[in-house]
């Protein structure tokens, strides 16, 4: 997650990001993030696709159109499946991309050893998002806290996470 913030920060992108893993709070965050960063409010250059059952030949020729005024067009393809089994379309859309291209993956079903994970991981960034220790999920929930101008000592901070679990979108919706 350190290498996306800085990519966001110095406004410097990889052309393809894959956000993996069990945290999907985090996942939704940084995809969130990215999309800002990359093209803000531009409804023209962005296109958004979730599902198991997407037209391949569809993301592929919403890749290949120019950006309307822009530097980048961003695709985000959220829970497809691409990386149990991907078809050979999104594979060579990733493996050839235009430079104005940037696409991000958003998965929580991957296989490492997967053609598209491959390519992905040599044209782009790879983030695994895992549930947060009990350390860093109280300072998240302090700092949550702390703009209400409220603090949590360690005991109750213990029971708190102990009754809402370590998915940040639980510990958010009981705060």
């Amino acid at each position: 997650m350190k290498f996306l913030n800085d990519h966001i920060k110095r406004n410097e992108f990889k052309q393809v990001y894959l956000l993996c893993g069990e945290e999907e709070y985090l996942k939704k965050q940084y995809r969130d993030k990215l999309r800002e960063a990359m093209v803000g409010d531009d409804t023209m250059n962005y296109a958004y696709y979730e599902g198991k059952k997407l037209d391949t030949k569809e993301i592929v020729n919403t890749a290949d159109t120019l950006p309307f005024f822009a530097d980048r067009r961003l695709l985000i393809i959220e829970n497809s499946g691409f990386f149990k089994s991907a078809s050979e379309d999104v594979v060579n859309l990733v493996k050839n991309m235009p430079e104005y291209l940037h696409i991000i993956f958003v998965d929580g079903e991957i296989d490492k050893r997967n053609k598209l994970y491959k390519a992905v991981k040599d044209k782009g960034y790879i983030s695994e998002m895992k549930f947060q220790d009990v350390g860093i999920l109280s300072r998240w929930v302090n700092g949550l806290l702390k703009a209400e101008n409220k603090f949590m000592d360690h005991r109750v901070m213990e029971l708190f996470l102990t009754k809402t679990g370590v998915q940040m979108d639980n510990i958010k919706a009981e705060l």
